[in-house]
């Protein structure tokens, strides 16, 4: 069977880790998001999560060194061997290099690279995550369009419900501004070689995820 390695790209609050997952389970193989790696090392407390955590605060980028040091070691793991979906990665030019080096390490002819852009207007962006409540226990809320059954707890395990740190209004704003800098570089390369399918994100999830789906059966 072809290895698959898609590539998932849109702004914060895009609905991109959604579709991710979705397809993750229909594929039958793995998410890589740095985010979630270096999120899971802030909240055990390992000496990397405290070294990361004044930059997650701060809505700033970690050096790609730490990165990819987690992403190779992610790949290497034996539930990527039929291929996995980066979320969110690489983020800019340099990743982009260190991940494709990677990835003909692991390829033979015949399997497949593709990204995918989730485009969704900023001001959009701003009203999805301003509403989002998470908890610990990994269960994400909106208070306009998926709330919670008990204002403020979660349905799954009762727990408090909170602001993740970097949907902030000021962190959100630092997070667009970074995202539209460094996207377009990367953009125009997967454009250049053909290997990028743009999707409006403004449609309803199972609208979006009968679309991806189309276009991987198609490649």
């Amino acid at each position: 069977m072809a290895k698959k390695f898609l590539f998932f790209f849109g702004p914060p609050g895009s609905g991109k880790g959604t579709q991710v997952d979705m397809l993750a389970e229909n594929l039958n193989i793995p998410v890589i998001s740095p985010g979630e790696l270096l999120r899971h090392e802030e909240d055990m407390e390992t000496e990397l999560g405290k070294r990361i955590r004044p930059l997650i605060d701060a809505g700033k980028m970690v050096p790609d060194e730490i990165v990819e040091e987690m992403v190779e070691k992610r790949l290497e793991k034996d539930d990527a061997k039929e291929g996995a979906i980066f979320d969110g990665y690489p983020r800019d030019m340099g990743q982009l290099e260190f991940i494709l080096d990677k990835l003909r390490s692991l390829m033979s002819e015949g399997d497949m690279v593709h990204a995918i852009h989730i485009d969704v207007e900023d001001s959009i962006i701003k009203s999805r995550l301003s509403g989002r409540r998470v908890c610990d226990c990994g269960a994400s809320y909106h208070i306009e369009f998926n709330p919670p059954k008990s204002e403020g707890k979660c349905d799954l395990c009762g727990a408090e419900l909170y602001v993740r740190k970097d949907d902030r209004p000021e962190v959100i704003e630092e997070r667009l501004r970074y995202y539209h800098e460094s996207i377009k570089p990367l953009l125009d390369y997967w454009r250049k070689i053909d290997k990028l399918t743009e999707i409006s994100g403004n449609r309803p999830i199972d609208e979006i995820h009968e679309e991806i789906l189309g276009l991987i059966n198609k490649l």
